[in-house]
């Protein structure tokens, strides 16, 4: 009896050591971000780069993305319309935080059903592929806009909603509350426990995917979009395995949406047009599609970009005039962003830079190596 119990905490530990090296990247970066306000503070008074304000973002950006990246880069379907969900989720906690006097995190988890239902009325439209598909969304994305730009009843139009309560810890007022490594109330104690919010929401959503990805409907999702008529010979339901995954990728916009909505306190159309979702697909590109890491890559260098160009006049002085209207060149270098990803890292930053390591490491590859292995 002695034996066999120790060989089964033998193996309990050994598949623990497992779950830890498959994970350990997952933890690191849950250190980082652990540790981040720490540190983040003296950043900000020294080099005028809001660090948490800027991942609260990245992490709201990387959960739209991450959800874009099941659909494109597991299911290999191709969608232009992410940011409408994410529009449909902000409106949706918005509304019934606002109006309805829903609390937030009620109004969070029915912007996640509406935009799930949404996406099961559109599913339709799955039946194409390819370019027609990305036409498909692309439109779905346009009428969104179209429709929350007029329909002023209920939407506000272009003059938005306002006053949109802020996140908040559930059942509890955020405001106030306290933590160790904040000394006085200048330091934005809201802002720390929002960042904290977001990133536990995070990480919630990166473990489910990439336990999803490694599971059997991953492999069917990769089956997908190597060969559909593979697929389905192998016994994968083609149509129903494009639904889930579609409606997956809404749930997760939406989620993003909402969350949007309650941080920034104030939405209007015009933050929800094509730009978003050609923004949001950016970062999955770049990140690299087939990739959970990837979408937060992604996110935080789409997100991140502007940010750093605004803070240079502070850092240089005297900086060009052209930074002081980056806004209306943004989009070019997003475009050449993405052109030289995919000329010189066409399986995105994550992939890439992996690779990279790996190759250094090869004795076949570094000279160094090879001299220690000979």
């Amino acid at each position: 009896m002695a034996g066999e119990k120790g060989g089964k905490e033998a193996a309990a530990g050994s598949r623990f050591l497992a779950l830890l090296k498959r994970n350990r990247a997952l933890l690191i970066f849950f250190l980082f971000i652990l540790v981040m306000p720490l540190w983040a503070e003296n950043v900000y008074k020294t080099i005028s780069l809001d660090f948490v304000f800027i991942m609260r973002l990245v992490g709201v950006y990387t959960i739209a993305a991450v959800g874009l990246n099941l659909l494109m880069g597991y299911a290999g379907q191709v969608s232009l319309g992410q940011g409408a969900f994410f529009g449909i989720g902000a409106y949706t906690s918005a509304l019934l935080t606002l109006k309805a006097g829903f609390p937030v995190w009620v109004g969070i988890a029915l912007a996640i059903a509406v935009s799930a239902l949404f996406g099961i009325l559109v599913a339709p439209v799955l039946r194409l592929k390819g370019h027609y598909l990305a036409m498909a969304t692309l439109g779905l994305a346009i009428i969104v806009f179209v429709f929350l730009r007029e329909m002023t009843w209920l939407t506000e139009g272009n003059f938005g909603l306002s006053g949109i309560p802020s996140l908040n810890l559930p059942f509890t007022s955020i405001t106030g509350f306290d933590l160790p490594f904040i000394k006085d109330k200048a330091q934005r104690p809201e802002l720390y426990l929002q960042f904290y919010l977001i990133w536990i929401i995070v990480f919630a959503a990166l473990i489910l995917c990439s336990n999803l990805v490694r599971s059997r409907v991953g492999r069917s999702m990769r089956a997908l979009h190597q060969s559909e008529v593979a697929a389905e010979a192998m016994g994968v339901n083609v149509s129903a395995q494009k639904i889930k995954v579609f409606v997956l990728s809404a749930a997760l916009g939406g989620l993003a949406g909402g969350i949007y909505a309650n941080l920034q306190g104030y939405i209007d159309p015009n933050m929800f047009t094509i730009t978003l979702s050609i923004s949001v697909l950016t970062m999955v590109v770049i990140g690299g599609m087939e990739s959970i890491w990837g979408a937060v890559a992604g996110a935080a260098v789409i997100t991140f970009l502007p940010k750093m160009v605004e803070a240079i006049p502070k850092w240089v002085g005297d900086a060009p005039k052209w930074l002081e209207r980056y806004s209306n060149y943004e989009g070019i270098v997003f475009g050449l962003i993405l052109v030289l990803t995919m000329i010189f890292m066409p399986s995105g930053i994550t992939k890439g830079l992996s690779d990279l390591v790996r190759l250094r490491r090869s004795p076949f590859v570094n000279p160094f190596r090879r001299k220690a292995v000979e």
